[in-house]
């Protein structure tokens, strides 16, 4: 890993631990952490980039690409890399969720990359959490698992 990945991991880290962990205070008012139930740590377990049509257009599984995105208070951060060490992109920013709706607003982004909020349909089942976007005439599904604590 290059200086300028290991900086960005570094960074996304302490994002991370400071959406979790840190309780912030304003004058007489203490911060009240929101919790969903999507709150915790998790390990991307597949993605798979299809046409609208269905028609498969590449996938990986976690031997191909590596990433951990960590949801907390309304905030996510995410890393991915390939496993030969690449960073591919490291962000972080808001998250709102309704219903089967999960939408993702970039803060900040170690890639250039177009601002606009991503929305996704989402369901969890036995521990994993299923997400589907479409857009520019594809399609995205990514499986998640949370990380359990040591």
């Amino acid at each position: 890993m290059n200086y300028y990945s290991g900086f960005l991991l570094g960074l996304m880290l302490i994002c991370s631990s400071l959406f979790y962990g840190l309780a912030l205070t304003n004058n007489d008012k203490k911060y009240q952490p929101v919790s969903s139930v999507l709150d915790g740590t998790w390990r991307l377990v597949s993605t798979r980039v299809l046409t609208p049509d269905g028609k498969l257009l590449s996938e990986k599984d976690a031997t191909q690409l590596q990433s951990i995105k960590v949801v907390a208070n309304q905030h996510f951060s995410f890393v991915s890399k390939t496993t030969t060490g690449e960073l591919l992109q490291a962000a972080a920013g808001r998250f709102e969720l309704a219903q089967n709706r999960y939408s993702e607003s970039i803060e900040l982004s170690a890639v250039a990359q177009e601002q606009t909020p991503q929305h996704y349909e989402w369901r969890l089942e036995q521990g994993l959490w299923y997400q589907r976007s479409e857009a520019q005439q594809q399609v995205v599904e990514q499986v998640w698992q949370l990380v359990e604590a040591i």
